[in-house]
């Protein structure tokens, strides 16, 4: 593989267009989550003798740090499919017109996804990137770029690359 950690480097996505993706990505994952915590007590309510409101009551009397625990694991794993499936997109990348590679500018694996994502559950991540980059970018070894931009000096790069190899026949 190709080391193209330069251009990767030079189209690196802004921390707002980061705190965008941050946003977006939040919101439509909060509303998957609630959604399955719906059906989960939907199901529940059908299946067993309690109603709908009896179990949304002690769904809202769960310990607090467990809800947050569980919301987060259901959050990391969305992300996890959610990147994985689109080869490095979320909702908030595909609207803000960036994506993930890995730090030499490949797809990343699946376990630099699964890095990236359950490393999002570590406290104060989010405030990791009041410094230079944050923690899920820097312990799976993945960058964030501007698609467009990036895909094209990746795509000027290979054609520089072709007439060089032309001229040496």
């Amino acid at each position: 593989m190709k080391n193209n950690s330069r251009i990767v480097d030079r189209n690196q996505a802004e921390k707002l267009l980061r705190f965008i993706n941050l946003i977006i990505d939040y919101i439509f994952i909060y509303i998957i989550v609630i959604t399955i915590y719906l059906l989960a007590i939907l199901i529940y309510s059908l299946l067993g003798s309690s109603s709908f409101v009896e179990n949304s009551a002690a769904l809202d009397n769960m310990n607090p740090l467990l809800d947050r625990l569980i919301t987060a694991g259901l959050y990391a794993l969305l992300m996890y499919f959610t990147e994985y499936i689109t080869k490095g997109r979320s909702l908030g990348k595909l609207i803000t017109g960036t994506m993930v590679v890995n730090e030499n500018g490949g797809l990343p694996t699946a376990n630099d996804f699964l890095k990236r994502n359950f490393s999002r559950i570590v406290p104060f991540d989010t405030l990791s990137f009041l410094g230079s980059r944050g923690w899920h970018d820097s312990w799976s070894d993945t960058k964030v770029v501007k698609r467009k931009a990036y895909l094209e000096a990746l795509e000027r790069e290979n054609s520089i690359e072709d007439i060089g190899r032309l001229s040496e026949l």
